[in-house]
C-alpha cells in the first residue's frame, strides 16, 4: 500500500464531497469549505475513515495567524495542511501539524526560492504545480529533496494521472471528479 499512487479528490462543492467518501481514497481535500462548513466537511470525512488535507489559503473567512492553526489541529482536528507560505507552514511543523509546501512553478525565481526553503522547514511532503511545470521540473527538486512529492494544477486526465505516477510523483491532487476513481 506504501507505494501506491494517491489520488486525492479536490472537493469543491458539498454535493459532490458524499461520492468522494465512497471512493478508496485515503485523503480528501475540501477546497470548496469555509469556515462556517469546514467542521461539517472533516466530521463526514473522517467518520467515512478518510484523512483530511486542508489548503489553508483556501478556506474562507480562515485567519492565518497561530490562532487559526491552534483551531484547525485543536478544534476542527485537520490531518495535514497546505500552504505556500513558509513562516505559516513552520508555525503548524511547530503545533506539530503535518505540512504540505505548496510550490507554484512561475519563473526561475519561485524554483529559486523554493530551494532554499525546502532545507530550512522539514515539511512532510511538497506539493509541485501546475502539472506541465512539475513533470519537467520533479527531478530537479529530487536533487535538493528526496520526500514524498505531490503534483496539482490541471491534473485532468488518465494520460496526465499516468504520467505523473510514472514520472516518481506520490500522488496527485485534482478536482476532475471522473478521475477520482481511478486506481494506478
Amino acid at each position: 500500500m506504501e507505494n501506491t499512487f494517491r489520488i486525492i479528490p479536490s472537493v469543491r462543492e458539498m454535493k459532490y464531497l458524499k461520492y468522494a467518501l465512497s471512493l478508496e481514497n485515503e485523503y480528501i481535500q475540501p477546497t470548496g469549505a469555509h469556515i462556517g462548513s469546514l467542521q461539517q466537511w472533516i466530521t463526514l470525512c473522517h467518520q467515512a475513515g478518510k484523512k483530511v488535507v486542508v489548503n489553508h489559503e483556501l478556506i474562507g473567512g480562515l485567519g492565518n495567524d497561530k490562532m487559526a492553526f491552534q483551531m484547525l489541529k485543536q478544534m476542527y482536528h485537520v490531518d495535514t495542511v497546505i500552504g505556500s507560505s513558509v513562516t505559516k507552514l513552520h508555525m503548524m511543523k511547530n503545533l506539530k501539524m503535518k505540512t504540505i509546501y505548496r510550490i507554484s512553478l512561475v519563473d526561475s525565481i519561485s524554483v529559486q526560492n523554493a530551494f532554499k526553503f525546502i532545507e530550512e522547514v522539514k515539511f512532510n511532503a511538497i506539493e509541485l504545480r501546475p502539472y506541465y511545470h512539475a513533470l519537467e521540473l520533479l527531478p530537479v527538486f529530487r536533487e535538493v529533496w528526496q520526500g514524498d512529492y505531490y503534483v496539482a494544477g490541471f491534473v485532468n486526465t488518465r494520460e496526465k494521472m499516468e504520467q505523473c505516477k510514472k514520472a516518481g510523483f506520490r500522488g496527485a491532487m485534482t478536482s476532475t471528479r471522473e478521475l477520482w476513481s481511478l486506481r494506478l
